[in-house]
């Protein structure tokens, strides 16, 4: 029995022994670790194992430093003072519903598209109305018109582009115009009384149908105003005419933007992608280009510049290929192989290059192996597009050759002409056939393919033909849309910049992004029983622009919240609207690792040119969800979401793991967003919103703050007194319907106009599209819709509310500064702080100086450089750090290294988030902050590291043997013993000590890509020295100058056989070619002779070339969590030991290194680096985002059963003009040649 209790006595012995030495861990673990009094947590080892001396007295320091920052900041920003205001003035927090959230917004953005297609349709009803009861008096139009002309008219006696001599006598056509300067059309002068007309080089306006075309369509400048009247937000309005002009609202002097202002005026209204996808909708093309041997000389100059004008007018809902056959067929590029691959601009300029690069032509030609080749590659696109099932696609071929050799009946009856029977199809895939060359044959054999595939035959001899003959196919392939002749569907367009917007000298805060809408307008008279003309014509397409920027103000960015934003998706998957789209290039050298830090304050600088693939960046390139590890390898995830927004759907994804970067992309934080998104109803757009999956869930809630303050008879305005605040920029609050008339030096000195107007009884708040009943019936188009005063104004109500509401919170904590005590004046002092702020998240930002203002030489000071709010870096690292920490922390930061000084000395700039509690929910608030001295903090650093605290077990900070650096959140140095490193990458400096903290888990190394960079091309050209001096080198270029002349006199010579102007284009495949008709206005001036002669020895340094690249940054970001337990040097192998501290109540840590020790060298970066490693070349690595899903456009006509009743096929008119120009072109070859020999 004694043994028994014994034995019991032993094991409880054990158990009470176990629970009495684990009882502070279980304490630990169950309540965490304690807390200081200002909120910090203070780590102990969970082995309970003893800090070392060295670490204790390095644990000192920290506390020491960080517990007078945070004294500092208490002081400064009264942080805890402005919380209590919320709770004062009865702030709420509610939650927000994102689903709720996401149909507001995209009703908004909904209405504001409807009233932009309204407007289009009403130009196009009248355009068709008034085309086809329009007489045309011949005499009259030649004789008496006048009109308004972009290029021709004069303002204050200077036009934009100069008649030449022999067109002086038409001078009276155009008319003088009278311009104004307007706000809304970005301070360009217009008359908005009336419209002008653009006419392309290529077109005469003294042609008939020209001519017409400009006459009737002057009636539409009623229109014009009545649109613009009743939605003074409308951008640019026009109609472009299937004759080429361009009648566009308001009257401008046309906006020029060629380099050489010798060059032709190349724009042309039908090959802007507005009015090609209006007309053609959606296409799969393929290219068949003849390579034979008789496709030689000129005729293989005018095959790629066909090929090239025919690209130009494909757009990125199209896909295309490109092949050349001879004996065999090969694709141009081949990692592209027998893909179709999308119109983007990028996939364009590839085959364009491809081409320019290709070998001269050799072998016979095999049309039908080639014809054969196209079909398969179709017939696969019809089969998986269910094409047989919608009717819905347009399918087309077109052959740029010199002649065919044989019979192709066969391939046309198993593809195209066939029943279902014996392995046939009909596929109706549309035939167009370009002939080139001036001595052809077989040319009916050419003609009839055309014709009997519902396409279109065009004999090409001469550059300056190539241009009107391949916009010939637009109309064919629109026939059937206008022969439904009952529908007028709208087409909406990808983002491209405006027409009037220079990147490179351009004040704007952002790119100016248009989309358009488009709608088709139909020539009707061939249905006349008495019409002479009876093929079926596209009349135009009515458009107008619709800035992204309009769109964005519309999606709340207010309620969407700090680190919230919008989007916008096309049916392609690409953005519009996104706060990472750069559609301005950024400059990249290509450097290697070793050369990292070479030259490094060139790497970030703007090229002021848009980026070549700015419209067709996709939502997966802009996107950085965590799961994605590698580049151009999207994960399920993101491809999931974009898949739903593609296809049009309404749909929530939330707590989605993403990589936050945000500062330049030089930060990075793992953080969860949610993701609501909907369709724009009649558009392919789907509009998105992200917000925080935690702090994004809710927001401060307010009342009527204007009625509130009335009854309580306070003056609103008495919250924004002085000069020190500012609004976001970017937000509206109220605005006027017109800004002209309604200018503001300031987005404030318009905010104080409304805020007295506030305080009057009728006050209102009006929306800025007010609901219509029967909105959505297409009969009642209201194109007589009341116009709005000339004072009409609109509000954002609830913005105004939340921003009177911070003004009044925020008030009485911007006076007068005044010290509370001698001790907080020297302790201000110490650190040398000067200013603090507050930014609220209805955008309002103020700030102080605590001695008073002071003057500087570029009259600038804090609000001028932060003016945005929740979207500034301070800002949004601030509320990153309070939903990390969850403490009362100040976040502390200096200017990256590369960023200019907004001073004269260096700051530190400190913020805080401050979030209200109500009902046991928080919200963000605020962000309070300060800027204080960087040398007065580098000072008090090394005071406080001077004293030795473990009686010499440990070197203080200003010896030689340690390095003390603080370093921030990110790894970037904050203070550190040598002053040039503020700014830059730790690791940059001790790479072997960043990589033992990845180790360790103190630091996590985030990969971010940037798919939108532009890689500087080095040129590898020879010197000018060795090129001049190098006979061949002159030889060449003597021989070139010979072409050039040759074309040139050849030109003249045909242009007085044909007896009508023409236009040479200019060609960059090979040669170039310079506008010579000296009789038309329209043409450029032709160069001297002797400045041709000196051109062969003036070689101009070429400008920089840029391409777009992929680059890869490795960030980091704290992981706080990982610094307990770590309680002595940090060892390991190869690595210095280093004694890592966080410091209190701060993102800031200490890590103080033994540099006495032997270390391996390792060098780490933040910087951007080229991505090399694809196993391909570019663009070909980026293949795979031509089979990510779309959506094909809706609503496309291609055929009708009376198609073959009103259309045409071309024909073979100007053979005979061959054989009269043959002899002369020899005799004028013989005689150019001698002259040149005899030089």
């Amino acid at each position: 029995m004694f043994g028994t209790c014994e034995k019991l006595m032993t094991h409880f012995a054990v158990i009470l022994t176990a629970f009495l030495v684990s009882q502070p861990l279980l304490l630990l673990l169950i309540c965490g670790p304690p807390t200081t009094p200002h909120g910090d947590t203070t780590y102990y080892s969970p082995m309970l194992v003893h800090a070392s001396a060295a670490d204790e007295a390095v644990g000192k320091w920290a506390r020491q430093f960080g517990d007078e920052l945070y004294l500092l900041a208490q002081k400064i920003t009264k942080s805890q003072q402005i919380k209590e205001k919320y709770k004062e003035y009865n702030a709420r927090v509610e939650l927000k519903n994102g689903t709720e959230l996401i149909q507001s917004i995209t009703a908004k953005v909904s209405k504001m598209l409807a009233r932009k297609k309204d407007a289009v349709r009403c130009i196009q009803e009248k355009a068709e109305i008034v085309n086809e009861n329009f007489e045309y008096n011949q005499t009259y139009a030649e004789s008496n018109f006048t009109y308004y002309s972009s290029k021709y008219s004069t303002f204050n006696g200077n036009s934009s582009e100069q008649l030449e001599p022999n067109e002086a006598e038409y001078a009276y056509m155009y008319r003088d115009m009278q311009l104004n300067p307007d706000t809304h059309f970005y301070n360009i002068s217009v008359d908005t009384e009336h419209s002008s007309v653009h006419v392309p080089s290529n077109v005469w306006d003294r042609q008939a149908t020209v001519l017409k075309t400009i006459q009737w369509s002057e009636q539409l400048d009623e229109v014009f105003r009545q649109n613009y009247q009743s939605d003074p937000a409308l951008s640019w309005q026009y109609f472009g005419s299937d004759t080429g002009i361009l009648r566009h609202y308001p009257a401008a002097q046309w906006t020029d933007t060629r380099a050489n202002k010798l060059d032709a005026d190349t724009y042309d209204c039908r090959k802007r992608s507005w009015y090609i996808e209006t007309a053609t909708c959606s296409k799969d093309i393929v290219i068949l280009l003849d390579h034979s041997g008789s496709m030689t000389g000129h005729r293989n100059h005018v095959a790629k510049f066909t090929i090239r004008s025919i690209l130009d007018t494909f757009s990125n809902n199209d896909f295309f290929t490109i092949f050349k056959y001879s004996e065999n067929v090969s694709g141009i590029v081949p990692c592209f192989k027998d893909a179709l691959v999308q119109a983007t601009p990028e996939n364009i300029e590839t085959f364009n290059s491809a081409i320019a690069e290709l070998p001269d032509p050799s072998d016979y030609a095999n049309l039908t192996q080639a014809y054969e080749h196209a079909f398969k590659i179709l017939q696969n696109y019809y089969i998986n597009r269910r094409c047989n099932e919608t009717s819905t696609c347009n399918q087309a071929i077109m052959l740029v050759t010199d002649g065919v050799a044989g019979n192709t009946t066969e391939v046309f009856e198993r593809y195209n002409w066939g029943n279902g029977e014996n392995g046939t199809s009909r596929m109706n895939v549309r035939i167009f056939t370009y002939l080139l060359g001036k001595e052809v044959t077989k040319v009916r054999e050419i003609q009839w393919m055309a014709c009997l595939n519902r396409g279109y035959y065009s004999h090409v001899q001469t550059l300056d033909e190539v241009h009107e003959e391949v916009l010939k196919y637009v109309d064919v392939i629109a026939t059937p849309l206008v022969l439904q002749n009952v529908e007028h569907p709208p087409t909406w367009t990808h983002a491209f910049t405006d027409k009037t917007y220079d990147p490179m000298n351009s004040t704007e805060r952002r790119p100016r992004l248009m989309i358009a809408v488009g709608v088709p307008a139909f020539d009707r008279s061939y249905r006349h029983e008495n019409s002479t003309n009876r093929r079926a014509r596209l009349l135009g397409v009515a458009g107008t622009d619709v800035p992204v920027e309009d769109i964005d103000k519309l999606t709340l960015p207010y309620k969407l919240g700090v680190n919230g934003y919008s989007f916008v998706v096309s049916n392609n998957g690409y953005v519009l609207l996104h706060p990472d789209l750069r559609p301005i290039g950024v400059s990249r050298n290509s450097i290697s690792l070793s050369i990292a830090a070479f030259i490094i304050e060139h790497l970030f600088q703007s090229n002021g040119k848009m980026n070549p693939n700015y419209n067709s960046i996709d939502f997966t390139e802009v996107e950085h969800l965590f799961e994605d590890q590698s580049p151009r390898e999207p994960g399920e995830s993101i491809l999931n979401i974009r898949r739903a927004m593609v296809h049009h759907e309404a749909k929530e994804f939330k707590d989605i793991s993403v990589k936050f970067h945000y500062d330049k992309m030089r930060r990075v934080s793992e953080e969860k967003q949610d993701y609501f998104f909907a369709p724009l109803p009649n558009t392919p757009f789907t509009l998105g919103i992200v917000m925080p999956s935690d702090y994004g869930k809710t927001w401060i809630k307010v009342g009527d703050q204007v009625d509130r303050n009335k009854h309580m008879k306070v003056n609103i305005s008495e919250f924004f007194v002085g000069e020190n605040w500012k609004v976001h920029p970017d937000w509206v609050y109220c605005k006027y319907h017109y800004l002209e008339g309604h200018e503001f030096k300031t987005p404030e000195a318009e905010l104080r106009e409304f805020l007295e107007k506030m305080m009057k009884l009728d006050f209102k708040f009006p929306e800025q599209y007010e609901d219509e009943p029967n909105r959505n019936s297409s009969a009642n188009l209201n194109c007589g819709r009341k116009t709005l005063d000339d004072d009409a104004y609109y509000c954002n109500t609830e913005l105004v509310h939340l921003l009177i509401f911070d003004a009044k919170v925020t008030n009485f904590s911007y006076g007068v500064w005044k010290f509370d005590n001698e001790q907080e004046r020297q302790l201000i002092e110490r650190f040398g702080a000067t200013l603090r702020f507050v930014a609220t998240m209805s955008g309002l930002t103020r700030w102080q100086f605590i001695y008073g203002e002071v003057e500087v030489d570029t009259d600038q000071e804090f609000g001028d450089y932060h003016t945005t709010a929740i979207d500034e870096t301070w800002y949004k690292s601030a509320i990153l750090q309070h939903h990390q920490d969850n403490t009362e922390s100040f976040v502390y930061s200096v200017k990256h290294y590369n960023d200019p000084l907004e001073d004269s000395d260096l700051k530190v700039t400190a913020s805080h988030a401050i979030f209200p509690r109500d009902g046991g929910k928080e919200a963000p608030a605020c962000v309070v902050g300060f800027q204080f001295s960087h040398a007065r903090m580098w000072d008090r650093f090394f005071n406080i590291t001077a004293v030795d605290n473990c009686n010499n077990c440990l070197p203080i900070c200003t010896d030689d043997d340690i390095d003390c650096v603080v370093i921030d959140n990110n790894a970037y140095i904050v203070v550190g013993q040598n002053v040039n490193t503020t700014g830059k990458f730790f690791g940059e400096f001790h790479g072997d000590v960043m990589a033992a903290m990845v180790q360790k888990g103190i630091f996590q190394s985030i990969e971010v890509y940037d798919f939108q960079a532009l890689c500087k091309v080095e040129s590898t050209s020879p010197s000018d020295g060795h090129s001049l001096l190098h006979p061949l080198k002159v030889l060449g270029l003597a021989w070139k100058w010979l072409i050039a002349h040759l074309f040139w006199h050849y030109q003249r010579i045909q242009w007085w056989v044909d007896g009508a102007p023409f236009m040479e284009y200019l060609d960059n495949i090979e040669d170039e070619y310079v506008a010579v008709d000296s009789n038309s206005q329209s043409a450029a001036k032709p160069k001297e002779d002797g400045d041709d002669g000196d051109a062969i020895f003036q070689e101009p340094l070429p400008e920089p070339v840029y391409k777009p690249c992929d680059m890869r940054s490795t960030l980091y970001s704290l992981q706080p969590e990982s610094l307990v337990g770590i309680n002595d040097y940090v060892e390991v192998p190869s690595t210095r030991p280093f004694l890592v501290k966080k410091i209190p109540n701060s993102n800031l840590v200490l890590v103080v290194v033994n540099v006495l020790m032997p270390s391996r060298s390792v060098r780490l970066t933040t910087e951007p680096m080229r991505i090399t490693s694809y196993e391909s070349e570019y663009p070909c690595y980026k293949l795979n985002m031509s089979f990510y899903e779309r959506r094909r456009i809706e609503e496309c006509y291609t055929k009708d059963d009376e198609e073959e009743l009103f259309t045409y096929c071309g024909n073979a008119s100007r053979l005979g003009l061959t054989v009269q120009l043959l002899p002369l072109t020899i005799i004028l070859m013989f005689y150019l040649t001698r002259c040149f020999m005899r030089i």
